[in-house]
């Protein structure tokens, strides 16, 4: 797969592969997420996100692992932890899929207590957060260089899905930018 520089996320010509949409597990939740789509509805999904980020109150306890001083911030239990694990894992459709990671969507379904754009912000924000700050810790840990998510994916004005390099752009740019960057500073100081 080709390797672009991060330039590309300001095109508006470069998109982000759409994923297919369903009712229920993990299709349920990328049809309704600003991650999989473009413009107006991107637009709208995404200003869900940021003012759900925006009303956060987050006070992670020293060394404590982001996933549950997120959840707490959610007002959602700690013991939903390792359903947003396996969600996180399996949240990109090009990544390994499974019946689990439906499973454990459908538990953070429940446990936010509605199926609606509102739980799908919520559990976005946690999906999102999970994998990229796991990273961020494992790379702090490891001493190595380079953004913890070294790439994305688009789709190239002809049709061809490429990788996008996000050396220089940790947190992404342009309408997709990462809306959880200054609770990256809070969660993992």
């Amino acid at each position: 797969m080709e390797l672009l520089g991060p330039d590309v996320l300001d095109d508006p010509r470069y998109l982000v592969p759409a994923a297919p949409s369903g009712e229920t597990g993990l299709a349920w939740l990328r049809a309704r997420v600003p991650r999989f789509c473009d413009g107006a509805q991107h637009r709208r999904r995404r200003a869900a996100v940021d003012t759900l980020v925006a009303g956060l109150s987050v006070a992670p306890a020293p060394g404590e692992d982001p996933t549950p001083a997120l959840l707490r911030a959610l007002d959602l239990p700690a013991a939903c932890a390792p359903d947003v694990a396996v969600v996180a894992a399996a949240y990109q459709p090009h990544t390994r899929q499974s019946g689990g990671a439906d499973a454990a969507l459908e538990r953070l379904v429940e446990a936010c207590g509605a199926r609606d754009d509102t739980t799908a912000a919520r559990i976005c924000l946690l999906v999102q957060a999970h994998g990229a700050l796991q990273a961020l810790l494992e790379q702090r840990r490891s001493g190595l260089p380079g953004p913890p998510v070294p790439t994305t994916r688009r789709v190239a004005p002809d049709g061809r899905t490429v990788e996008v390099d996000l050396t220089g752009a940790p947190f992404g740019r342009g309408p997709h930018a990462c809306p959880g960057r200054a609770l990256t500073a809070v969660l993992v100081p």
